[in-house]
């Protein structure tokens, strides 16, 4: 019998806690069947150093602690037909989330974003160096999610037609057809890219470059009809312009609720390449980006 799909959701019991566990619902019950839609809750207790021995009582009080606010959390769960887990680690937060995709059959990981000026947060550690899908909740739109009342209408799906932005683009489409969510298909032409193209071919008039630029348009809206079939059923943008930017103001005029975008693959360092465009939309978005592995 093959094992149910779980939502892992990154929990510390701080002020975006509801709201994870708010899209983490709303993720299982999307992906999965309506019946017994699991979640893991997990938090990790991640020190600086390996804790000496007389701190021991000290991490088992903390632990009991965490294991109550767990319990709490999965029991306000129960009334909308998740299956709850809760889990705490003691250790390096990497290691930990890694041991725990490698343990449990995740779909995907839900976690909030958070970003310092001087350095890496933890959510963006665990966003550029996991190997698998996550929902990263964030935006305005994320603001004041409560559990049970996440609603996404309208979901924005980027593309550059590459093979994992296909992914997204399949991901994106099958949510909208489940969910019966309005679907949005992006492609941005980068206008710092065709400046450089219009640089090389010299004495180029206005009008060429005008021509050109509507045939860069023409062309991306027939490759985005045909990567996916999705003609009559989605809403084809095609924009010159910064890319995450764009995606960004496209995602602002059609209300969008969910923005899909697909992450690259393993790095030879073991990090997950996610792509400047969809790094910066993790930054900046106005609602919550799925990246799809």
């Amino acid at each position: 019998m093959e094992c149910k799909k779980v939502i892992l959701a990154a929990v510390d019991f701080g002020a975006d806690t509801e709201k994870v566990l708010s899209y983490a619902l709303w993720l299982s019950q999307a992906l999965g069947d309506g019946e017994g839609d699991n979640i893991t809750m997990l938090n990790a207790m991640d020190y600086a150093l390996t804790p000496p021995a007389y701190l021991l009582p000290y991490i088992d009080q903390e632990e009991e602690s965490i294991g109550v606010e767990l319990k709490k959390w999965a029991d306000m769960l129960k009334p909308y037909g998740a299956t709850a887990t809760g889990r705490i680690a003691v250790g390096r937060l990497l290691e930990t989330f890694s041991k725990t995709i490698l343990e449990l059959p995740v779909a995907a990981l839900v976690l909030a974003h958070k970003s310092h000026l001087i350095r890496t947060s933890s959510s963006e550690r665990l966003i550029k160096s996991l190997d698998i899908s996550k929902l990263v909740v964030r935006g305005q739109k994320a603001e004041g999610a409560l559990l049970g009342a996440v609603n996404i209408r309208n979901i924005l799906c980027a593309v550059d037609f590459s093979g994992h932005s296909g992914k997204a683009l399949e991901f994106a489409r099958s949510l909208s057809q489940k969910k019966s969510s309005a679907l949005t298909v992006v492609h941005v032409l980068s206008s710092l890219k065709l400046e450089k193209s219009f640089d090389r071919l010299r004495n180029l008039s206005e009008e060429d470059k005008q021509n050109y630029r509507n045939h860069a348009i023409q062309v991306a809206e027939k490759s985005i009809c045909s990567t996916a079939d999705i003609c009559d059923s989605a809403e084809r943008i095609v924009r010159i312009g910064v890319p995450y930017k764009a995606v960004n103001e496209i995602a602002a005029e059609k209300n969008a609720d969910l923005i899909v975008i697909g992450a690259q693959g393993v790095s030879s360092t073991k990090g997950v390449l996610l792509g400047s465009i969809a790094e910066a939309l993790v930054k900046s978005s106005p609602c919550p980006v799925m990246l799809v592995r």
